[in-house]
């Protein structure tokens, strides 16, 4: 009996053993150990994570070496009450006044944009010093300037401040109140900086008090002698002023070097709103509303091309832009020795030139002012000029001396003359400056909306 028995739990082993219910019951521990195994991936996602988070903060930092002598200025914070249309005039004044100091090494409003541009960056409403900071990282800088504008009566409150984007701390700050007209506040942006730089700055007088001395010796002095011997006026209507060559010393007195030019023929005046509309078809002006007497601007250095090209085949011409060297030849009244087009008088300026004094923030009709000694106008003021060199800062210690044309090839083109709304540093005749030859100066480009225009030149005949 016990025998049997002892078969029968064997035999009832052997089944339980082979049957699936056996089975099941015995994975059940493995997958209770998964579960607690399940925590150590999980633990190791947060690992892989915290790269990926750091990756763009890196980025971030990394595009540009920070350079302490660096700084960059941004545009002014204004109030309701102040015009907008001040704001970029005020700021490229400021930014100017920086460059003339020699203190810094200031990166340019377009390539400011362009870089932030290109990070993604929304600069506009970046006034929380986090932002700023974050902004002086991508742009390399070692300092950010920060301004705003305010209107409290017919009084304007201006305040500058310099921050440090390594410690993000306000490193200095100015402020200056200005109760005059809107065309006086480039004076009170230059006082502004002044402050900003530890120079002393003089209290100033009442902005009606000062042009009345200058109007007073303007109408006291003779208008300049004619150096021009004649011209024509094509079948389009465009004047040309014929130039007698000659040899001068060109440029400022640290770059100053002789050159001679062969004759020439250069526009009495700057190509109008008129004019390119008959030839273009088109008028890319602003300023539309100042009529086809008026400059033509928002023009790159390359539509310039476009329009001498149309022009020449509808012509039968060979008109150009003029050379930086027959350009400064012809604002000096033939090579003389006049710091603007017309005078080196600053009080005599307004008589010669449209600028941030008088022009009442617009372009104006041509020829409305007192020619230069050539008979031409508008040289210096109302809008800048292209003219068709290359731009190279050095071009002056290797330039031939007779008919330079400037450097075979380069990044910008030369600007001259200064505009409507320019400071009288940018008037002066021999003052250089550098631009895209594809920038029209529209939008978010440096300095120059609505500013960009040029006149013609032709051989003599």
């Amino acid at each position: 009996m016990r025998g049997i028995m002892r078969t029968f739990l064997i035999l009832f082993f052997v089944l339980i053993l082979a049957s699936p219910s056996f089975a099941l019951f015995m994975t059940v521990p493995p997958k209770q150990d998964e579960t607690k195994e399940s925590p150590e991936p999980a633990e190791t996602k947060p690992a892989d994570v915290k790269p990926v988070n750091t990756k763009p903060a890196e980025e971030k930092t990394k595009p540009v070496k920070r350079i302490d002598t660096m700084l960059a200025v941004f545009d002014l914070e204004i109030s309701d009450k102040v015009d907008k249309a001040i704001v970029r005039p005020l700021s490229e004044s400021i930014r100017r006044e920086i460059v003339m100091s020699g203190r810094y090494e200031v990166i340019d409003r377009g390539n400011m944009n362009k870089i932030l541009g290109e990070q993604k960056f929304q600069l506009s409403g970046c006034a929380s010093g986090e932002c700023i900071v974050e902004a002086g990282q991508l742009l390399g800088v070692g300092k950010i300037v920060t301004g705003s504008i305010g209107l409290v009566g017919k009084t304007y409150y201006l305040a500058l401040s310099v921050i440090n984007v390594e410690t993000g701390k306000i490193e200095n700050s100015s402020e200056d109140k200005c109760k005059c007209e809107i065309d006086d506040l480039i004076d009170s942006s230059k006082r502004l900086v002044k402050r900003l730089l530890g120079e002393q700055v003089a209290t100033p007088q009442t902005t009606a008090e000062t042009p009345k001395p200058a109007e007073t010796k303007q109408s006291q002095q003779p208008p300049s002698t004619p150096f021009s011997k004649g011209g024509y006026t094509d079948s389009s209507g465009i004047e040309m002023v014929y130039v007698k060559g000659g040899c001068y010393q060109m440029g400022e007195s640290y770059n100053a070097h002789e050159v001679c030019l062969d004759d020439f023929y250069i526009g009495k005046y700057e190509v109008t709103q008129g004019q390119w509309k008959a030839i273009m078809g088109n008028n890319p002006s602003y300023f539309k509303d100042c009529g086809d007497n008026c400059p033509v601007e928002q023009v790159s250095w390359s539509d310039a091309q476009d329009f001498i090209r149309k022009f020449n085949n509808k012509s039968g011409k060979n008109y150009r832009l003029p050379t930086e060297a027959e350009w400064e030849y012809s604002a000096r009244s033939g090579g003389k020795n006049e710091k603007y087009s017309g005078t080196s008088n600053e009080s005599e300026l307004a008589d010669y030139a449209w600028y941030y004094k008088n022009s009442g923030n617009k372009t104006h009709p041509v020829g409305q002012k007192k020619p230069n000694g050539l008979g031409l106008y508008d040289m210096s003021g109302n809008v800048w000029e292209w003219v068709n060199d290359w731009y190279d800062s050095d071009y002056f210690k290797n330039s031939p001396k007779n008919n330079p044309t400037g450097p075979s090839s380069g990044k910008d083109r030369v600007l001259r003359g200064g505009s409507w709304f320019g400071d009288t540093g940018y008037l002066v005749a021999t003052y250089r400056f550098r631009y895209d030859p594809a920038e029209r100066g529209i939008g978010d480009s440096f300095f120059f909306d609505y500013f960009l225009g040029f006149r013609l030149v032709s051989p003599a005949r």
